[in-house]
């Protein structure tokens, strides 16, 4: 919903102003000076100003500098029965995104003003979600340089062929109608490549160790989810994808780590984690097992294990882009 601030001193107009644009699914509040008009910017952060020049105290013209350095990004109309060109001119080097004269039509000003300025105000949004979202790749990208620095098996070719399954899973999940439990697809897939960023805390001499863990170094690599998870809770961005970090090491059967979930208990992040983890781990050289699985060994260690440590349902996909050539 489009939040519009009304600043005008005659509060009759502004009440007009306000009606007319409630009605029409604007979310508005009205302000009768300049510096009332300053503190809700400062506050709520409208996105859009309706503004008076002429008002006793804080000019108009002042509040529209103002009011722009405060929030670039707001749209202001200026509304004045001052029709001098100077002053249209100084308005909009101010920063103001159109000027409308008194007496003007309600209708007019919302057929062909704010629908010009809305226009410009969706543009902005757009281009900054275009680059959250272009900041969000960029540390998912960041993060998993880090691990890779730190865990041998976390290359650049794991993270593509990771990306790959998980990619193609989250697509025959949909269509057979599971949701991504509220995530966005590409937040789905980024908690899926980010599932061991905990193990930056984990020990190199236990990640490049040769052969079997003993009890004290498992202890300390069970860690790695709860890790992972802290790591992510600490940026709003990156929070929803925490639990399915947190949760990639429990089984489908409840013998899992660190809470013991059980079957959808298990967020399917996590389940979709586990399966494409585990069939590319298998389907590679690692440093406890010198030779890799064929891709139809790996696909019957998944189903063996389907119902005990994997979802069946997310294990079925699988098969099914084995079957289908895709993997």
């Amino acid at each position: 919903m489009v939040k519009l601030l009304i600043v005008d001193d005659e509060k009759e107009i502004a009440q007009v102003l306000s009606g007319f644009f409630s009605e029409r699914g604007y979310q508005t509040v009205t302000a009768h000076s300049g510096e009332e008009a300053l503190t809700i910017v400062d506050r709520s952060r409208p996105h859009l100003m309706f503004l008076d020049l002429k008002m006793p105290g804080m000019s108009g013209l002042e509040v529209l500098k103002k009011a722009h350095e405060m929030d670039s990004s707001l749209k202001i109309i200026v509304i004045s029965a001052d029709e001098e060109q100077a002053t249209i001119e100084e308005a909009r080097s101010l920063g103001a995104s159109d000027y409308v004269t008194k007496p003007f039509d309600l209708v007019y000003l919302e057929r062909e003003v704010i629908g010009k300025v809305t226009s410009q105000l969706y543009e902005d949004l757009r281009e900054s979600y275009q680059r959250l979202q272009q900041t969000f790749r960029e540390i998912v990208q960041a993060l998993m340089v880090i691990v890779g620095k730190i865990d041998p098996h976390y290359t650049a070719g794991h993270v593509g062929r990771t990306l790959n399954y998980g990619a193609k899973i989250v697509s025959k999940l949909q269509a057979k109608g599971h949701d991504l439990g509220g995530l966005s697809d590409e937040l789905f897939l980024a908690g899926v490549l980010l599932h061991d960023i905990g193990k930056i805390f984990t020990p190199r001499e236990i990640l490049h160790k040769e052969g079997p863990l003993n009890e004290q170094e498992w202890e300390i690599m069970r860690r790695h989810p709860v890790d992972g998870a802290q790591i992510l809770s600490q940026v709003e961005g990156l929070r929803e994808m925490s639990e399915i970090v947190r949760f990639h090491q429990e089984k489908f059967d409840g013998t899992g780590y660190p809470d013991g979930l059980k079957g959808e208990d298990i967020p399917l992040g996590s389940r979709v984690a586990a399966v494409v983890d585990a069939y590319d781990a298998m389907t590679s050289v690692r440093p406890y097992r010198k030779k890799a699985m064929t891709p139809q060994e790996a696909i019957e260690e998944l189903d063996r294990c389907a119902g005990t440590q994997f979802d069946p349902v997310v294990v079925e996909a699988m098969k099914e882009l084995y079957n289908e050539g895709m993997l």
